[in-house]
């Protein structure tokens, strides 16, 4: 098996971490950020609320798993640049993609991506509710720093746990 982190690394990614999914806050009062629309996706898109399904329903999903790779891309975007915090959200969700079919290769075939906003049939980290500076401070990585910079996060969930019994 390869190292994960590594291959993060190798893609682009300036840092990468492996948690346990029992690290993931979830926090239900989250859900209001998709509700007031910030992203202009909630009621549209399939992989957003409420079609996604329930902070409960999204968090029991996660729970199948056992591993989240935490991946961060730091940018000399300003955090208050939309266009431009928008384009490295897209460039991140790109990257996760290409790392995850490599990660498919490698055997990693069943996995979960929370993605840095909407992206393709995927859910982001705030219809999942969870709490990103949680996943920094359990990752040992940087969220909210005063720099000018920003940081994005995205996750992929891997190592299914046993669901069903083998009889």
């Amino acid at each position: 098996m390869p190292n994960l982190t590594e291959l993060a690394i190798k893609h682009g990614f300036h840092n990468a971490s492996i948690i346990d999914v029992e690290q993931l806050t979830f926090i239900p009062e989250y859900r209001k950020f998709c509700e007031d629309n910030l992203c202009g996706q909630f009621g549209k898109n399939p992989s957003c609320p409420p079609a996604s399904g329930t902070v409960e329903e999204m968090a029991a999903n996660c729970r199948k798993y056992s591993k989240a790779l935490v991946l961060q891309l730091i940018s000399e975007c300003s955090p208050s640049d939309d266009m431009a915090t928008k384009a490295e959200k897209h460039r991140m969700n790109l990257m996760t993609e290409d790392l995850i079919k490599t990660m498919a290769k490698e055997g990693f075939s069943d996995t979960l991506m929370m993605s840095a906003g909407p992206f393709k049939d995927n859910s982001c980290m705030s219809a999942y509710c969870v709490d990103a500076q949680k996943i920094a401070d359990a990752a040992g990585f940087q969220c909210w720093v005063d720099d000018g910079k920003c940081r994005f996060f995205t996750l992929v969930l891997f190592d299914r746990r046993a669901t069903e019994s083998p009889c």
